[in-house]
């Protein structure tokens, strides 16, 4: 018999069924008995009595018990979804020992017990359904680019050189050779716009050794990447960023409202264009100055923002070349400046952009400025001698992505197993 899901149980009414999933609850009332039956596409409720079934069977029966059912569909208007299944065969596939936590949600269990046990805590549809919205995203992303001429590379994650320098690099020991876990597909991007590839797009992982334990960072996230050529400014980044994210949210809205009803959360606010502020003028609304934002500014800023311009996404501009890659365009106007930004999403950074130096000896300039090694990043430089158009890129984290959407406590929670400065299991 082929197996049928819970979900599909509804069109099947006075019909024999084979079910295979997780025993989430049991009540047993001695000629009777109900069990709630999981798999991955929900849940349906089974009802066992002792001319239908073996009730010793069910008798042995405990919480997360992976089971296979055989029994036939009947209409119950006070059942989930109006149907039920009358247990005709079960047996038993594999038994589950005492759960070391609990995640229904009845009790509350601390974050880090429960990414102990991760594959449990999964096991809640709430936090089930957060990947289905990553899932969502990627392939919208995916859908964007592709429909809209792209070519998806696939970078090398180990590198001789990280893309933004600094100590944030993860060292690998390669065939003896001193190598690093890759930052940013940043350099490879670029190689591929001397390639002439044109418009390039990346879905991967990122390693940034950031010994950072806050809520929104990870030392191994997902991003999206982009570059393109031929750009007159980097507004036409920005409009690229723009016009990605709005193609997401449109396809979330009309195919995952049910994710952000189960989390009880607004869609966000947007509109194009979306507004943009320069970092001047972003400390002017925030009343103090600085060079680059912190975490509060930004949380600060996007209610600035959503009061001011009814928006819950904000471009940041033309931050200080201070902070930010030696590869970044200097403003012609003011060179302290760049032709750089930021997208802040509900008051946290999603997107960070800019326009690149395509100019060879500028571009060695601006790297030793930087203190960079000129002979670590040759391969990258030599790239620019033969003929490198004018071109920018952005690169966006998907797990804050999906953070802010779902208003999620801690970017953790949106990442399957996650990787920061303690956790290396499960």
């Amino acid at each position: 018999m082929e197996r049928t899901y819970s979900k599909d149980a509804k069109s099947c009414v006075n019909k024999e069924i084979l079910l295979k999933g997780w025993v989430e609850r049991i009540r047993n009332l001695g000629s009777l008995a109900f069990i709630i039956l999981r798999d991955c596409s929900g849940k349906i409720q089974l009802i066992a009595s002792k001319d239908r079934c073996d009730l010793n069977k069910i008798k042995e029966l405990r919480r997360e018990d992976v089971v296979e059912v055989v029994g036939r569909v009947v209409a119950n208007p006070k059942a989930p979804d109006g149907v039920e299944v009358e247990i005709k065969k079960i047996e038993i596939l594999n038994k589950a020992e005492p759960l070391p936590i609990e995640f229904l949600g009845k009790i509350e269990t601390d974050l880090s017990k429960r990414l102990d046990y991760r594959y449990l805590d999964l096991r809640n549809r709430k936090n089930k359904i957060i990947f289905e919205l990553k899932s969502a995203i990627v392939n919208f992303a995916r859908d964007f680019f592709i429909g809209n001429g792209f070519i998806e590379i696939h970078t090398p994650k180990i590198v001789s050189q990280g893309a933004e320098g600094g100590s944030e690099l993860f060292p690998v020991l390669y065939y003896g050779k001193e190598s690093y876990l890759a930052q940013s597909p940043q350099f490879y991007k670029q190689l591929a716009q001397a390639s002439g590839f044109e418009k390039v797009f990346e879905i991967g992982p990122v390693y940034r050794a950031e010994k950072s334990h806050t809520s929104r960072h990870l030392s191994e996230f997902w991003g999206i990447d982009s570059e393109i050529s031929f750009i007159e400014s980097y507004e036409d980044v920005m409009r690229l960023a723009e016009n990605l994210i709005c193609f997401v949210m449109e396809n979330l809205k009309k195919n995952c409202s049910y994710i952000f009803e189960e989390f009880k959360v607004d869609f966000p606010i947007y509109k194009k264009p979306f507004p943009r502020v320069t970092l001047k003028e972003s400390f002017e609304l925030l009343g103090k100055s600085g060079i680059d934002l912190s975490t509060e500014d930004e949380k600060k800023l996007g209610e600035i923002v959503r009061e001011k311009f009814d928006s819950d996404f904000v471009f940041v501009t033309q931050y200080p070349f201070e902070v930010r890659p030696f590869y970044t365009m200097k403003n012609k106007e003011n060179p302290k400046l760049t032709y750089s930004f930021d997208l802040i999403f509900k008051g946290l950074e999603l997107v960070t952009g800019s326009q690149r130096e395509h100019r060879y000896k500028i571009l060695v300039e601006q790297a030793k400025e930087k203190g960079i090694s000129l002979e670590s990043i040759k391969f990258y430089l030599d790239a620019f001698k033969y003929g490198m158009p004018p071109h920018g890129g952005f690169g966006l984290g998907i797990e804050r992505f999906v953070m802010q959407l779902l208003n999620l406590g801690n970017v953790r929670e949106a990442v399957l197993f996650p990787r920061d400065v303690e956790r290396l299991v499960p």
